[in-house]
């Protein structure tokens, strides 16, 4: 995976470059100052990602310029405790991450390769589009759909420093309830629990989404974990409401949900894939608690290990 660096010439980018190589970054292009971007940015196939210097005169210009020229390939800037003080203007204008310098390699090549990973998962839609990706079964966001979201509304809040909640939601002892009741009942089942979530979010910019198997996520983009908890118990509670009969679950005599919930303010050592995992966890133990409840995990209760 080849990257480019823009970093004055110094031990720092002897550093780096060594740091990259090491963990399987090749070839590296130097550049020292912006002037030779613009052929760079010409000739970019095969390129991974590009990491930005802020200590450099120009290294917010060269930002502009590599965001204006591809809006979405990874652009890692790196900073000092004198350079931080541009670290907001560089997010503003599209940078996708930070490092901090003196250089942890290992930080390093994790932030690289996560958003790495993430830039792969955005190439796989349609062009200059968000597709429609409908669920056929029940109308919500499928799951390709909805990681596309997701990762939108990070970068986006991301950059306004917005809290970002995510909610997945499984249905208690959702096997036993097919292979109880039948397929057509189970199909009807996910039905009416997906006419119910999308009825319990209010705001436009909330997106529900069916992941399959009876399990579903709801992105909460813009909410903290207070606001966030009440939807998902309003989302627990109105599927409980529905009173579909449930003779083989623990939770009850009724169908009912369990839900996971995190929440973080997207910043400089923070990754997307670790809101997911905290996500997913959170509903691991609601389950374990006996389901039919929601557990919530808070931005301290996250590993933010990129």
């Amino acid at each position: 995976m080849s990257v480019l660096v823009l970093q004055g010439n110094g031990a720092e980018r002897d550093q780096l470059i060594s740091s990259l190589e090491t963990h399987g970054f090749q070839p590296v292009r130097l550049l020292s100052t912006a002037a030779g971007l613009n052929a760079e940015l010409a000739n970019r196939e095969g390129l991974a990602a590009i990491l930005v210097d802020l200590a450099l005169d120009d290294g917010l210009t060269a930002c502009q310029q590599i965001r204006s020229t591809d809006p979405t390939i990874p652009l890692l800037v790196l900073f000092d405790d004198d350079s931080a003080t541009h670290l907001e203007e560089a997010l503003a204008v599209g940078a996708s991450g930070c490092i901090p310098e003196p250089l942890n390699p290992l930080e390093l090549a994790a932030k690289l390769r996560a958003a790495i990973r993430q830039h792969r998962h955005i190439l796989r839609a349609e062009p200059e589009e968000i597709p429609s990706g409908a669920d056929p079964l029940t109308n919500l966001a499928n799951d390709r759909c909805f990681r596309l979201n997701l990762d939108r509304a990070w970068r986006r809040d991301w950059r306004a420093r917005a809290a970002i909640s995510l909610i997945v939601l499984n249905i208690d002892h959702f096997a036993q309830f097919n292979n109880l009741y039948g397929r057509v009942a189970g199909d009807d089942c996910l039905c009416r629990i997906a006419g119910t979530i999308r009825s319990a979010l209010y705001r436009p910019d909330d997106l529900a989404a069916h992941r399959g198997s009876g399990e579903f996520a709801v992105l909460l983009s813009g909410t903290d974990h207070a606001g966030a908890l009440v939807v998902a118990e309003r989302l627990r509670g109105k599927v409980a409401d529905l009173e579909i009969p449930h003779a083989e679950s623990s939770a009850g005599p009724h169908v009912t949900i369990s839900l996971g919930l995190a929440t973080a303010s997207p910043g400089t050592d923070q990754a997307l894939e670790d809101l997911l995992a905290a996500a997913e966890r959170a509903l691991s133990q609601a389950k374990l608690r006996g389901r039919n409840q929601v557990v919530a995990l808070e931005e301290e209760g996250v590993a933010w290990l990129a």
